[in-house]
């Protein structure tokens, strides 16, 4: 927990975040009591899970005393409690699986995840094929059924030789809103778990970079954002081929230990600055100071 000098830094950064929700809830219909119920059963839920003590039944009391709901409503709560519908699990679908092993290095991708062509299929155990990679990620489809998908969504292209092309390094479903949200709910909180790793573990942090400048012209933003992609894509095809190689899916030679999520990521990120006050006017040397000039006798 932070120290109490802190709570209030900790209190402001958090209003300055809620801001850029906070219009984004407003622009998109969600009012201010919906938004209160929904804090409201995110606080319960998460006292419930995360802050209980050993060996003790969370009571209502409990639950007060931690989030500052008073018991009645804590009582309501619980009994309106519904079961959670399920999210889109976007990072996990067959897709996403297929474009992680195919950029994850040799023998699909060179050694910086940059994919190769696939021939389809090959009865030398030795060659990099599509079917072969399919199967290895033992799914129970057949491999001409998920490069059908593949195809449908645009993710890969078969060329005239035979072979598979990887077109895509990244799935998102262009018209499924729901799984896009999904990325809303999980990307900006993964963000904040650093932060706040980093600010309550400085002798431990993790890695939290960005770049910023204010005072670019708009003209050239579209050169910066094509030049960002690309940038963006190379960090992917590395991070992706250095997590892979510790993956014990994907590697039975990699290190044990308890089971861990690891996540690397990239954004791009840009508004309208704001104008910048004009400078004082410079005063001229022969010029009297303002204000009244008292002379002394």
């Amino acid at each position: 927990m932070l120290p109490r000098a802190l709570k209030e830094d900790f209190a402001a950064a958090i209003h300055r975040m809620l801001r850029t929700v906070v219009r984004h809830l407003i622009g998109q219909g969600i009012t201010y009591p919906a938004l209160t119920q929904m804090v409201k059963e995110i606080y319960l839920d998460v006292a419930e899970a995360e802050f209980a003590l050993p060996f003790k039944r969370q009571t209502d009391s409990r639950l007060a005393l931690v989030t500052g709901l008073n018991r009645k409503e804590i009582s309501r709560l619980r009994r309106l409690r519904k079961t959670p519908r399920a999210s889109v699990a976007l990072e996990e679908n067959l897709v996403t699986h297929v474009i992680g092993r195919w950029m994850a290095g040799p023998p699909y991708a060179a050694a910086d995840g940059t994919p190769r062509r696939l021939t389809y299929d090959s009865d030398r155990r030795n060659v990099a094929s599509f079917a072969r990679l399919v199967r290895e990620l033992s799914v129970d489809i057949p491999v001409r059924s998920v490069l059908d998908e593949l195809l449908r969504v645009g993710v890969v292209a078969l060329l005239p030789d035979g072979t598979v092309e990887l077109r895509r390094e990244a799935h998102i479903p262009s018209a499924d809103v729901a799984a896009k949200l999904t990325l809303l709910g999980t990307d900006p909180a993964e963000v904040f778990g650093t932060i706040m790793h980093n600010v309550e573990h400085p002798d431990a942090p993790r890695l939290q970079r960005k770049v910023v400048y204010d005072n670019i012209g708009a003209d050239a933003l579209a050169e910066i954002r094509a030049a960002a992609l690309r940038t963006g894509e190379r960090f992917i095809r590395n991070a992706n081929a250095l997590l892979a190689a510790h993956d014990r899916d994907r590697n039975a030679r990699a290190a044990g230990g308890r089971r861990t999520r690891v996540v690397l990521g990239t954004y791009y990120f840009e508004e309208e600055a704001a104008p910048t006050a004009p400078p004082p006017p410079e005063r001229r040397a022969d010029t009297a100071p303002p204000g009244r000039i008292r002379r002394s006798r």
